[in-house]
């Protein structure tokens, strides 16, 4: 008996000994993300994904796992071994959920290991095209004209974009009513269905629906226009100077994650979001 014991024992540590001397990855990578398919952390979650994928040679595996702003998510990855092979794409929502949720089920600067900073994106002031206006400055008037019957649409209360948009009526001086849906995609549907007037969404998911007849954009958060709608002023330049606002996105692990993967994969991430690719959907 002791002897079969033992034996199982070396059978054990060499298995071990053997999965630590593969070099990282050899396996496939299972990348959670807090958000809904569709969405812009998603979107950047899969573009990231998709480049890091081909110049590793190992699948990465995205797993939406939704609920509390993305907490579940972090749950899953916070509880997760810290070998490299389950990581997370993060927003802005990370840095807000401690201030939303009484008690969160993991906490980000224990549980947590940042890898990559991806980068942040600027929000775009979408209204739909029923409304009369067609300048920032036309609609800020309109807004205060009609105090609590425009109806905006968000992620979420507690989001990023909700947050974001209290933020416009408080600058602006107006009172725009905050309607909640279960994802950014969820919103888009509702604005250009006329459920909602007015969303304040990511360059990332307002960029295909600027051409759309149904929306008009009329300003984006940041100091210098973007890439993806390089046409489109800044919220200081179409006369509101004292809003911004963005999200930013990146990419962490679980805790005591081994710092050569850590290195590992943010020069890898970085190649990434340096590539055609990534610049022309990510505005990277």
């Amino acid at each position: 008996m002791k002897k079969a014991v033992a034996a199982a024992a070396a059978v054990l540590a060499f298995s071990v000994l053997e999965a630590v001397a593969q070099p990282y990855p050899s396996k496939p990578i299972r990348m959670f993300v807090g958000f809904s398919a569709g969405s812009a952390t998603d979107i950047v979650a899969r573009v990231v994904s998709k480049g890091l994928s081909e110049r590793i040679g190992q699948p990465i595996v995205i797993d939406n796992k939704t609920g509390a702003g993305g907490s579940l998510a972090g749950e899953a990855v916070a509880r997760a071994a810290p070998d490299g092979y389950t990581l997370l794409t993060v927003s802005s929502a990370i840095a807000v959920n401690p201030a939303v949720y009484a008690k969160l089920p993991f906490d980000v600067e224990k549980d947590l290991t940042p890898i990559v900073n991806v980068g942040t994106l600027p929000l775009v002031l979408l209204v739909n095209r029923t409304l009369p206006t067609g300048s920032l400055r036309e609609f800020i008037q309109y807004a205060k004209t009609r105090p609590g019957e425009l109806h905006y649409g968000s992620s979420g209360k507690g989001g990023s974009i909700h947050l974001a948009t209290e933020l416009l009526n408080t600058v602006a001086g107006i009172k725009l009513v905050h309607v909640p849906y279960r994802g950014n995609p969820q919103a888009v549907t509702a604005l250009l269905g006329g459920e909602v007037q007015v969303l304040v969404d990511t360059v990332l998911l307002a960029a295909p629906n600027l051409k759309s007849q149904k929306v008009a954009a009329l300003a984006i958060t940041g100091t210098a226009r973007s890439p993806l709608a390089a046409d489109l002023q800044t919220f200081a330049e179409a006369g509101l100077p004292g809003y911004n606002a963005g999200l930013f996105f990146g990419v962490m692990g679980p805790a005591n994650l081994p710092r050569e993967i850590v290195d590992k994969l943010n020069a890898e991430i970085n190649v990434v979001l340096k590539s055609a690719e990534a610049e022309s959907r990510l505005g990277t």
